[in-house]
């Protein structure tokens, strides 16, 4: 059963793969029906017998039209059987057969046969070689030429004889029939030659788009484990490292380094390399006016095609021996961390679309680095917000056992006396009260200024300049000489957000603060100022001042963070600090604050 199946399957489809091969040979045999059916049809008008009944007696054109008419149909049918395949193979050759046997028979003087023998000749001359296809067409003038002159001289021979003209317009046709398949297969031939180059073109071009696609494919399955590996690195070393490291794989290079910023202004260090030299390791350099600064200051990416012309990175000795490179900057979040250097010993070794790649990937890494920034400035600040947090209590704690806890014992301490010197000298009681209740009021004051100072609640509800008049007013008796003047200008009808609002009071105290532990200021001048959709806060001394660069090299030795604190409260609120000072010339605190709610 299965074996009949496949047969019955096979079958089909072998008929429809041979029906499909015979298309020019199923569009020439409808033809030849419709030329056999033309010629029927003028036979009213041609001298010969009828065509029906034939016989014996018939008139040879109508034995020899039937005849052909045969033929054809045999040629249909050859279509479906291959056992007589090979007769339409050899099929033109019978056409212009029994077409020249018809011009010998019947006559050509109306010339309406000559077109005929095109379409036999066009048809295989589209199949054959040119060599064939010239034989094909000497048979046919052969033919046409032998069939015009028999009958000429054999058939009709009363006819007034061949002129000149009629020798030439033979001599034309029949020259016509023997060029007109070499011409057809010439230009059949370069037709397919033209096919078939279209065909390898497109081929050629299908193939280098499958290369494209595939290269294509690689590089975003690099970039992929590239962001992958560098999306799931958070030491930020190993950010550096994985992103030199992974750009290797996408364009090679001879040596990778990053430069970061040091702190300080036009100064950059080596935070990381790939076939770097040791003697490079955390190297410092200033840069100058050169490519690097530009670079620096602008977000786009350049190629320098002999970097040894680079005044600011001769300093490198891993550069010495590159010619090329690539220097892209490392932006994130409009901060410029530095700059990442491929740089090759090969001139012209960088082409702009490997540019693009690894500036695709520093993106990447850039990003992984902002990330890693974040999370160390996140574990630092929680270690600071600790920190602060146990200052603030031995602070308040201090604060408590000086002020009300000394007090409240002294009060209690006065009861007692007040409670003996009732039964003494009763005459007294009434002075000790009075300095009781003075105590009393003294130790209410001190408590709920502490209280001012930890939250005021004044802050809530009318603003940051009625609190910080308040604030300076319970302030005045503490501060000794030093005189805290406040001005303000336009910012009577500004209402911070609370958390902004606590936070700069919160940072204008701790200025103040530092100004009368450390300044020993005679003035401290806390100007407020709204600056469009801004607050600008400086806080100002004439104090001694200090050296900003000396402090900030030892700051974390210092075990004091108040610098720090005030740049980083700024920034969790989304505004920015800025500190100054020079010995001898006091300190400038700069706060701004964007206004989120305005009444």
């Amino acid at each position: 059963m299965e074996a009949l199946s496949t047969m019955s399957t096979s079958a089909p489809a072998s008929f429809r793969d041979r029906w499909s091969t015979l298309g020019g040979d199923r569009f020439y045999t409808l033809i030849r029906l419709l030329v056999v059916g033309l010629l029927f049809g003028l036979t009213l008008l041609l001298p010969i017998g009828s065509l029906w009944p034939i016989g014996l007696a018939s008139d040879p054109a109508v034995l020899a039209l039937w005849a052909y008419a045969a033929f054809a149909l045999l040629a249909s049918i050859a279509l479906v059987l291959p056992l007589l395949s090979s007769l339409l193979k050899f099929g033109y050759l019978f056409d212009v057969a029994f077409l020249a046997l018809l011009v010998f028979l019947i006559g050509e003087a109306p010339v309406i046969f000559y077109p005929l023998f095109l379409l036999p000749l066009v048809s295989a001359a589209l199949r054959m070689s040119q060599k064939a296809s010239f034989f094909a067409g000497l048979f046919a003038a052969a033919c046409y030429g032998v069939a015009f002159v028999g009958w000429r001289r054999l058939i009709d021979p009363g006819l007034t004889p061949l002129s000149t003209l009629d020798n030439v317009s033979l001599a034309l046709r029949c020259s016509s029939l023997l060029i007109l398949p070499l011409l057809t297969s010439i230009l059949a031939g370069r037709w397919s030659q033209n096919n078939r180059d279209v065909v390898v073109v497109a081929q050629q071009q299908s193939e280098d788009a499958v290369r494209e696609t595939q290269a294509y494919r690689d590089n975003m399955r690099s970039l992929y484990d590239v962001a992958y590996a560098l999306s799931t690195t958070m030491d930020y070393n190993e950010v550096l490292n994985a992103m030199l490291r992974e750009s290797r794989k996408l364009v090679p290079y001879s040596v990778g380094l990053v430069l970061l910023s040091t702190g300080t202004p036009d100064e950059l260090y080596v935070a990381a390399g790939l076939s770097s030299f040791p003697s490079d390791d955390q190297r410092r350099i200033v840069i100058g006016r050169g490519s690097l600064t530009q670079l620096l200051r602008a977000p786009d990416p350049r190629l320098l095609a002999d970097i040894s012309q680079e005044l600011d990175l001769r300093t490198i000795e891993s550069l010495r021996l590159c010619r090329a490179a690539c220097l892209i900057p490392l932006r994130a979040a409009l901060r410029t961390y530095g700059v990442a250097i491929y740089a090759s010993d090969h001139p012209n070794a960088f082409a702009g679309e490997q540019l693009d790649m690894l500036t695709a990937l520093a993106n990447y890494g850039i990003i992984a680095l902002h990330n890693a920034h974040l999370l160390e400035d996140l574990k630092q600040e929680r270690n600071k917000l600790i920190s602060k947090e146990e200052e603030v209590r031995h602070q308040l704690a201090r604060d408590l056992h000086d002020g009300p806890a000394q007090a409240l014992a002294a009060i209690t301490m006065n009861i007692e006396f007040i409670k003996r010197l009732l039964l003494r000298d009763p005459e007294r009681v009434i002075e000790e009260l009075d300095k009781l209740s003075n105590l009393a009021k003294r130790t209410t004051y001190e408590v709920r200024t502490l209280l001012f100072e930890l939250r005021p609640l004044v802050l809530e509800t009318q603003g940051l300049k009625v609190t910080l008049e308040q604030y300076l007013e319970r302030f005045k008796q503490d501060t000794g000489e030093t005189k805290i003047i406040l001005e303000t200008n336009g910012v009577d009808d500004v209402v911070l957000e609370t958390k902004t609002e606590a936070t700069l009071f919160n940072i204008i105290q701790e200025a103040i603060n530092n100004g009368l532990k450390h300044a020993r200021a005679k003035h401290i001048w806390v100007r407020l100022n709204r600056n469009g959709s801004m607050i600008e806060t400086v806080i100002k001394d004439d104090g001694v001042g200090f050296d900003k660069k000396k402090l900030m090299k030892t700051y974390e030795k210092r075990g004091s963070f108040g610098l720090l604190n005030i740049d980083e409260r700024a920034r969790l609120v989304g505004g920015y600090s800025e500190t100054d000072s020079v010995p001898g010339q006091g300190t400038t605190v700069k706060i701004v604050v964007p206004i989120e709610h305005q009444t």
